[in-house]
């Protein structure tokens, strides 16, 4: 079939032009760090042994870039730059496996399956093309002579690999998720989960109730519990470490690159810009920044200090100059003040608070390729000397700090590091003083010595003294919660009414909007315990036995039970089928998805050279 559709060139030429020049502007736009060891090597990741060119992922990367960037006149902020290539790599890693996963089910496409896919689902990047297109839109006709047309087989012959590879990764997909079942009764438990409603009071004894202030325990009776419950409290294998660790933090150079950013921003707004633009597409708060920077009222004290002196000093409408805080150079400016009656933090009385309202633009200051360099460079200094000479004795010549962390369990979170992977696997697979090579994350260089090994056992009452507190904590307000419900429910069983029950004993009869059991309901969240309780209720005036749920202990009087319309039930039947349908496909496939990466040997270069800060 593809004999006759194999000679049409110059759309080939156009888009490798495009290609090519877009990588142009990708390398000599990002430039080239000092430190280039992932880059070096031309392997952007390893993935089951598969090595994946920077070429390959840098070609993703731009293409995620400038679709981001059709809508933004000038550069994309740090923060929407480091999205995009966590996305590029996120969609690199699915693409490979589902590939590698296509080989080993030994899935291919025939020509009539390709033939088929090209004629009735044309690919976006093809509708795009100048040639398709009839004054700007795709032409389907145009389209269609052109896959029929022995001129263009060269130009169809380029495009047949793509569509095999999208024929089979979809194939792959429909693989995975042919599982996935939707039975009659699942429609309908959908249906009435969804439709059938109640409306009840409630008397909610809550934990919040009880626990401010806590009831306290003594040391005795934490003794007393952890004796009757040490099966509980088991202690699996913990290590301990010695850290040499240089936070990457700016240096006044970075903080000075940084405020001449932030200058220039101001300047453009003094000039005329859009201040809520610029903060969309310059600040790196990204909470403030899809708000055009906008933070809302707030009081005195609310803000960081620096801050919060500025914005109270500043006049209505009035853009400051940058002003510096611990988060960097922040752009305020201030749209009005205004006075509310309210109840000061720290304070129990209302008085009158003055608020301002105010934008921001956030210009983080991060340490620069030079300043982590020199923090790298230092500790591989301090790791040669601590193997030659002793890490201690090594600190202790190079006056580096060293950090002693609290014994962890593994892959848990390390005490000045945080969950690190690299870090957990060196202590637990390495002898004691055993040395690491340097290790990075986010927010440091480090060189790691191994100072202790715990094996697991049952932990000691001190050991578990933290939980057990905890532990006894939650059974003293659940019990509270739980006497004092079983109290309101007795005195409704003397015949005396649900609302002066509760009254006796501190408590208030409530009535909620009515609920469907897959409902979010105040006060109750979505406890299935709570809702399923209300929903046991069948006649109008029954009531409850308490029930205790995740959040203290509930008692309902039924006031309405609203039935569902077995008749729109069957009108709607076969659309909640689908809907019910793709739900457990797309739940199906990402949870293959997940197994498949957990199973994988995957080496991720990206990410480390995104956290070096090196450029590819």
């Amino acid at each position: 079939m593809f004999e006759a559709l194999r000679k049409m060139i110059l759309p080939i030429i156009i888009i490798v032009l495009v290609f090519f020049a877009a990588m142009i502007v990708f390398q000599w736009g990002l430039g080239f760090s000092r430190r280039q060891s992932f880059v070096d090597s031309n392997i952007a990741a390893v993935i089951n042994g598969e090595k994946v060119s920077w070429q390959t992922y840098n070609r993703l990367y731009n293409t995620l870039y400038q679709t981001e960037s059709q809508d933004t006149d000038g550069e994309l902020s740090d923060a929407k730059t480091q999205e995009i290539q966590q996305k590029a790599w996120k969609e690199l890693l699915h693409d490979h496996l589902l590939m590698q996963q296509v080989t080993q089910h030994h899935i291919t496409a025939t020509d009539e399956e390709v033939y088929q896919y090209l004629r009735y689902s044309p690919p976006p990047e093809l509708q795009q093309m100048p040639y398709f297109q009839t004054d700007g839109n795709f032409d389907y006709q145009k389209y269609v002579n052109a896959l029929a047309d022995p001129q263009a087989s060269t130009f169809w012959a380029s495009i047949e690999p793509f569509a095999r590879e999208s024929i089979v990764k979809q194939k792959m997909q429909e693989l995975v998720i042919q599982a996935a079942h939707v039975t009659e009764a699942e429609v309908k438990e959908f249906y009435f989960d969804t439709n059938e409603k109640v409306k009840v009071g409630m008397v909610n004894v809550s934990y919040a109730r009880f626990s401010n202030p806590p009831p306290k325990s003594t040391d005795d009776e934490l003794l007393e519990y952890f004796n009757e419950h040490k099966e509980d409290y088991p202690i699996e294998e913990r290590a301990s470490l010695d850290i040499a660790l240089i936070e990457k933090k700016p240096e006044p150079r970075d903080w000075e690159i940084s405020y001449n950013k932030a200058q220039t921003i101001y300047d453009s707004i003094q000039a005329g810009a859009d201040f809520a633009e610029m903060a969309q597409r310059y600040s790196d708060d990204p909470s403030s920044a899809k708000e055009g920077g906008d933070l809302d009222w707030f009081p005195r004290g609310r803000m960081v200090t620096e801050f919060d002196r500025k914005a109270f000093t500043m006049k209505k409408e009035q853009v400051s100059e940058p002003v510096r805080t611990q988060f960097g150079w922040h752009i305020i400016k201030l749209h009005d003040f205004k006075e509310e009656m309210e109840v000061p933090r720290g304070k129990t009385k209302k008085e009158l608070v003055k608020k301002a309202h105010a934008s921001h633009i956030l210009i983080k200051a991060a340490a620069g390729g030079e300043t982590l360099d020199r923090a790298y460079r230092r500790l591989e200094e301090f790791q040669m000397a601590a193997k030659k000479n002793g890490f201690f004795k090594a600190a202790e010549d190079l006056k580096m700090p060293i950090k002693r962390a609290a014994p962890f369990f593994r892959n848990k979170n390390i005490q000045y590091i945080g969950k690190d992977p690299n870090a957990g696997q060196f202590a637990f697979e390495n002898e004691v003083d055993a040395i690491s090579d340097v290790f990075e994350n986010n927010s440091a260089f480090f060189v790691l010595q191994v100072s202790g090994r715990m094996p697991a056992g049952m932990a000691t009452f001190e050991e578990a003294k933290d939980k057990v507190k905890l532990d006894i904590l939650k059974y003293k307000v659940q019990k509270l919660c739980h006497d004092t419900a079983g109290a309101i429910y007795a005195e409704i069983q003397k015949g005396t009414n649900i609302k002066k029950s509760a009254k006796m004993f501190g408590e208030e009869y409530e009535t909620p909007d009515e609920f469907t059991r897959r409902s979010y309901v105040k006060g109750l969240g979505r406890g299935p315990v709570a809702i399923g309780t209300a929903f046991s209720l069948t006649e109008p005036g029954q009531i409850s036995k308490p029930a205790d749920y995740d959040q203290g202990t509930i008692i309902f009087q039924l006031i309405e039970r609203t039935k569902v319309d077995l008749d729109a039930y069957n009108t709607q039947r076969d659309s909640l089928y689908f809907s019910i349908l793709n739900a457990k496909r797309r739940e199906l496939y990402s949870s293959w998805f997940e197994s498949i990466v957990e199973n994988s040997t995957i080496e991720n270069n990206i990410e480390k050279a995104l956290e070096r800060g090196e450029e590819f």
